[in-house]
């Protein structure tokens, strides 16, 4: 080979080479600008306790005018496991007030990689509320991944238009427990001409605000949150995680103009929804009129028309008019019989005035644990109606959509909160009632006939009010078997044999549910020898305590007052006495007192037990304290009586 030949050979080898490795750098430059949102960049921190990783959230409000918005909403979100599995489907409501464009949608694996993309025939677009609403005007775009594969990232985002807004999106960058997060930011752009207001809840920071000559954009930013585990006896989740809360001055809605910029004009809206509402036929007013002809006074005559409205009406969800704010007509409700919380308060408002009885729209949030609700706030964020009715014997609320609540009767979703009253000078917030200990109480005699085997025929009587009332409501209208499953639940025991259950609903002022029970339990007491060991507490002692925790975050909160009271009688088999009894028993602390007593009465052993919870937040400093009460109530409450056998 020539020396020439030789130079031509290298210079072939190191253009290959270099062509190589061009090849290299490309494959590997393009396969890198596909990768995002791999699993490995997430810091440990945020992968405690946590089912999903929120990656990046950004969402940017602009307001246009005082009818006309735009929402720009990009986010991504890890799923570690089953338990976040739902945050990986994309979800949007819209309605005829709003448009869906831009929606976007890519899936990526553990290592970044895209393994699907959304596409236009994957979207699926559907009723919001299909076989629950009369009219679906509010309608929802859906896609759900095929990757299933732990972990993996979703990333979507999407465009709505808004024509119409009495509230305005806010901002919760985590929504649930156990999600943690590394980015979110979002951004309010409005025109200098308008102005809009905010409150700031749980929030590090503090908001950046940037203006030119036509416009402001306000930016909050929130980064690095770890994972949020619920904790007993915690507020609700709207009041615990960070949030910006937005609201309007100036609104316009399908020609209708308001303002929110305080309580008294935000119910003018309200007002201006519901006038010329409440006609009703001649015949529809000379039936209320005859139905309460004989009755003395308003209490009764409300009474009355409440229990015709219940029997001629139903609820169907209805999402129309006004971007659903506005109910239907009251000859429309009595003609048709069916109408949703707006159509069904606003008819049962036109039958009292039918016999000159003076009643308010109510709007208010319903709901077991209702986040607090900032009075110096004015924000139309509430999703039910009810009544209000303040008469000369009683203030009374009314829940309309219900055919079986008594009248006047507030359980546990619209006790004990803020409601905006529509009167006829506008709004007014007004909190509903709260149960005191009195009124929310159950109170149970039962009785336990041992025989020398320690077996127990028990029968047990108890009376349930205020949310006891209500949870037993349910169970009252319960068929046979579902009852008689709920009842076995209850009491707890193993192999219980229900010989009878029933209940009486006693529909007076302060409604009862009046329980009977009958069971046998079969070795209820322990034998050991020649004593006989019994629990004194059968029905309803505290078994679960939960754990003390070294650093508890949320306030503690107990959410209503109530109280219990047993009085217990322990028949003593033949041949057996009373050897020890549990000395008696009472603990209290601010968050409740209880006490347990027992003494003998012939060949019965008698226990009175009481316990009383006072509603109240408390800091989550005083959690442990909260935690030794319980501890000791679940003490007593487990205390036995030690029989032994006579001549022993």
């Amino acid at each position: 080979m020539t020396s020439g030949s030789a130079k031509k050979i290298t210079t072939m080898v190191r253009y290959i080479g270099t062509f190589l490795l061009f090849l290299f750098l490309v494959q590997t430059t393009s396969g890198n600008k596909d990768i995002k949102y791999p699993f490995s960049a997430i810091p440990d921190s945020l992968k405690i306790n946590a089912k999903a990783v929120i990656r990046n959230h950004e969402q940017i409000f602009e307001i246009k005018s005082t009818g006309t918005y735009v929402e720009t909403v990009t986010y991504a979100i890890t799923i570690l496991n089953e338990n976040g599995l739902r945050y990986a489907r994309f979800s949007q409501y819209y309605d005829k007030r709003s448009r869906l464009s831009g929606i976007k949608g890519t899936v990526y694996n553990a290592a970044g990689e895209k393994v699907e993309q959304l596409t236009n025939d994957k979207v699926i677009d559907h009723s919001a509320i299909s076989g629950f609403s009369l009219y679906e005007d509010n309608r929802a775009k859906y896609f759900e991944p095929k990757t299933m594969t732990f972990p993996f990232t979703v990333e979507y985002s999407y465009v709505q238009d808004y024509d119409g807004l009495i509230t305005y999106p806010s901002w919760y960058p985590i929504r649930d427990y156990n999600i943690s997060l590394e980015n979110s930011t979002f951004s309010v752009i409005c025109p200098n001409a308008l102005s809009f207001r905010y409150t700031e809840k749980n929030m590090p920071g503090i908001v950046a605000v940037d203006r030119d000559e036509t416009k402001s954009v306000s930016t909050w930013h929130l980064q690095s949150q770890p994972a949020f585990e619920a904790e007993p006896f915690c507020p609700s989740v709207y009041d615990i995680f960070p949030a910006v809360v937005m609201a309007p001055n100036k609104f316009e809605m399908e020609g209708f103009e308001g303002d929110c910029s305080s309580w008294k004009s935000l119910g003018k809206f309200d007002l201006d929804l519901i006038r010329d509402k409440d006609k009703l036929s001649l015949e529809t007013q000379q039936v209320i009129r005859d139905l309460v002809k004989d009755i003395s006074n308003d209490y009764d005559k409300a009474k009355a028309i409440y229990k015709y409205m219940q029997e001629k009406t139903r609820y169907v969800s209805i999402q129309v008019g006004i971007g659903g704010w506005q109910p239907f007509d009251a000859a429309t409700v009595d003609r048709l019989g069916y109408g949703d919380c707006k159509a069904l308060s606003n008819y049962t408002r036109s039958l009292l005035a039918a016999a000159g009885i003076k009643s308010y729209y109510t709007s208010i949030w319903t709901g077991y644990n209702p986040p607090l609700m900032d009075a110096g706030f004015p924000d139309s964020r509430f999703n039910h109606v009810i009544l209000y009715l303040p008469l000369p014997e009683d203030t009374v609320w009314l829940e309309c959509t219900n055919q079986r609540t008594p009248f006047g009767f507030m359980g546990e979703n619209t006790d004990d909160r803020f409601a905006l009253v529509v009167m006829d000078d506008g709004g007014n917030l007004i909190r509903t009632k709260s149960f005191t200990a009195a009124e929310n109480r159950r109170e149970r005699n039962s009785m336990l006939q041992l025989d020398a085997s320690g077996n127990a025929s028990m029968s047990a009587s108890a009376r349930h009010k205020g949310t006891f009332y209500e949870d037993r409501l349910s169970l009252f209208h319960a068929g046979t078997e579902d009852k008689r499953k709920a009842v076995l639940d209850d009491i707890g025991l193993p192999g219980v044999i229900l010989d009878k259950f029933d209940y009486r609903n006693i529909q007076v002022k302060d409604p009862a549910i009046a329980e009977n029970l009958e069971f046998f339990v079969p070795r209820y007491a322990t034998i050991s020898g020649p004593r006989m060991l019994v629990p004194l507490v059968p029905l309803d002692r505290l078994r679960d305590v939960p754990k003390k925790v070294s650093h508890r975050k949320s306030d503690v909160v107990i959410l209503r007052n109530s109280s219990t009271c047993d009085t217990i009688a322990v028949v003593l088999p033949e041949n057996f006495t009373v050897e020890s009894l549990p000395s008696a028993v009472k603990t209290e602390s601010r968050f409740g007192i209880y006490s347990l007593n027992t003494s003998v009465n012939g060949n019965k052993v008698i226990c009175i037990r009481n316990m009383e919870m006072k509603k109240g937040r408390h800091l989550p400093s005083t959690y442990s304290e909260l935690i030794d009460f319980l501890k000791k109530v679940a003490a007593a409450d487990h205390a036995k009586i030690s029989l032994i056998k006579a001549g022993v």
